[in-house]
């Protein structure tokens, strides 16, 4: 929710939204932000890992995209995508990684920032 939401993390801790999840699911043991952020980040990783395997398995070319575009906070991204025809010749498309960028002035900082999202 709070990253398809683009939420700050801060979000889990203040009081209103504590208040409300202990209405709709009383049981549930509210994380801190800290936490958050470290499970998504495993989450991400753990994605990450199975989608390296998945690609080196299914398939033997790949064609990399990238899209730019500003988040509702005004901030700029980048994303490099993969896309490739499978083992059950489906087109595939997986989203590799993305990142923050500044405005760029020319083709080394888009040259910097795709070699930023391959690393």
């Amino acid at each position: 929710m709070f990253v398809a939401m683009e939420l700050p993390f801060r979000c889990i801790e203040h009081e209103a939204f504590r208040e409300f999840l202990s209405i709709v699911a009383p049981s549930l043991n509210v994380i801190s932000r800290t936490t958050l952020a470290r499970d998504i980040y495993k989450l991400w990783d753990s994605e990450r890992e199975i989608l390296k395997e998945f690609i080196s398995q299914n398939c033997q070319r790949v064609c990399l995209t990238t899209d730019t575009w500003t988040s509702s906070q005004n901030l700029s991204y980048m994303c490099l995508t993969s896309h490739f025809i499978d083992n059950n010749w489906k087109l595939q498309k997986k989203v590799l990684n993305f990142c923050q960028v500044t405005r760029h002035t020319g083709n080394d900082d888009l040259f910097m920032y795709i070699c930023l999202l391959i690393y």
